[in-house]
């Protein structure tokens, strides 16, 4: 009896905290429990990635993008590119950034869909710890079918730099792991 009444409560305490980390997931169809890595600054090596969900929306008739980027890393390669000095975290001057946000993502997102090269369009951004979101749109005529990206961000600061990429088009999930060396990918669905 002992042993039939430990093993409820540990499915229901397993149970309760599946759904708790499903529930507060911003993205409950890829099924991952957090969107948040956190790193030791003090560690001998560091790990540069950066993590995107692709999706393909009938609605919007368009592929939507979110893509996450640690603030000050983003900091740093806007501050690269422009003489006029990028500070961000505040909630408030987001939007002052923008226009340097779409210049550097139209230098360093391309997507192919279907042979057709289309622009990514910022929509707009958000703050999540110390992380920004960032909602991209790209706008074809169709459901891609194929879809090559080369998406080749942070390279010019941090050489082991990753960009994961995953999408969800026709009911497929696939994913994309870009890096300098093969900084595009094509998929098929």
């Amino acid at each position: 009896m002992l042993f039939k009444t430990l093993a409820t409560a540990s499915i229901f305490i397993f149970a309760s905290f599946s759904f708790t980390c499903l529930k507060e997931s911003r993205f409950r169809e890829s099924g991952t429990p957090s969107n948040h890595i956190a790193f030791n600054k003090d560690a001998d090596h560091k790990y540069y990635v950066s993590v995107s969900n692709v999706k393909y929306s009938k609605k919007a008739g368009a592929m939507q993008m979110v893509t996450r980027f640690f603030i000050d890393d983003l900091e740093r390669v806007l501050n690269a590119r422009n003489v006029n000095q990028v500070t961000l975290g505040e909630k408030e001057e987001i939007e002052d950034h923008y226009d340097a946000i779409q210049k550097y993502l139209g230098l360093k997102l391309i997507a192919t869909l279907d042979g057709k090269q289309v622009e990514p369009k910022l929509l707009g951004a958000e703050y999540e710890i110390d992380q920004i979101a960032l909602y991209i749109e790209f706008t074809p005529t169709a459901q891609p079918e194929n879809v090559t990206m080369e998406f080749n961000a942070f390279y010019e600061v941090f050489e082991e730099q990753k960009n994961l990429v995953h999408f969800k088009i026709n009911d497929k999930r696939k994913t994309m792991i870009l890096e300098r060396a093969k900084p595009e990918s094509s998929l098929n669905f």
